[in-house]
């Protein structure tokens, strides 16, 4: 097993234990009656209810999810076609999986707490999903700072048919989404705490998909430019 592979697992276990953990403390604080909150709206606002016997199904998304994206991300590397460059990259591939564990075991605390109620009016209502949304532009900070650093991958990484043929417009148009992603990803948490409403939720996702639109658009024109692409054997069968 690959050193950053075994890096992963180690910490998915750990995030696994942390988001079990969370769960198993706030069920055992949920009140054994009355309507608790399992969903909440762009405004912070719970807007789902459920009661006790339910609402465990909730607290055990997350353990669940940490679990399927650990095991999916140990195995991605083993299937890709170009494996090598997944080695080549390790330190983004490990950097982004981390980061998504840490973002998934934040966002369980901020679950249990809303579920428990605590600071209802204060502390949680807006500012638990402003909180979260910051943390997802963080760690798009984090992936765009690694993207350059990356090889030609089928699973990580700006894929189009262009970069997938040409290292050469792989490697520039990574240059681009690098600062693009990072970009979008400190508005973003900026935007986090200055939007509010239906924009709350939507502002990062536009930024997100329009570096995404550009590095995608942009990486055409670094292929048409580029002196390894592939144009064919020209065979039939």
């Amino acid at each position: 097993m690959k050193p950053y592979i075994r890096t992963g697992l180690i910490a998915s276990a750990i995030a696994f234990l942390l988001t079990s953990g969370i769960a198993y403390t706030a069920w055992t604080a949920l009140p054994e009656t009355g309507s608790i909150p399992i969903h909440w709206g762009p405004d912070g606002q719970p807007d789902q209810f459920a009661e006790k016997s339910d609402a465990w199904v909730y607290l055990l998304i997350l353990p669940g999810t940490v679990l399927l994206t650990g095991l999916l991300l140990a195995l991605v590397p083993q299937i890709d076609p170009r494996k090598r460059n997944i080695e080549t990259g390790r330190r983004a591939y490990l950097a982004t999986w981390i980061g998504v564990l840490l973002l998934y075991t934040f966002l369980q605390g901020g679950i249990a707490l809303g579920m428990l109620g605590t600071g209802s009016e204060t502390v949680y209502s807006g500012t638990m999903v402003r909180l979260v949304i910051a943390a997802c532009g963080a760690l798009f900070i984090v992936i765009g700072n690694y993207l350059p650093k990356t090889r030609s991958s089928f699973i990580f990484g700006v894929r189009t048919p262009w970069t997938l043929s040409s290292d050469i417009a792989w490697e520039k148009t990574h240059r681009l989404a690098g600062p693009l992603f990072m970009a979008a990803g400190a508005l973003g948490m900026v935007g986090a705490f200055l939007f509010s409403g239906i924009w709350l939720a939507l502002q990062l996702t536009v930024l997100i998909v329009s570096a995404a639109l550009i590095s995608a658009i942009y990486s055409y024109f670094a292929w048409r430019k580029a002196s390894d692409r592939e144009a064919g054997t020209g065979l039939t069968i």
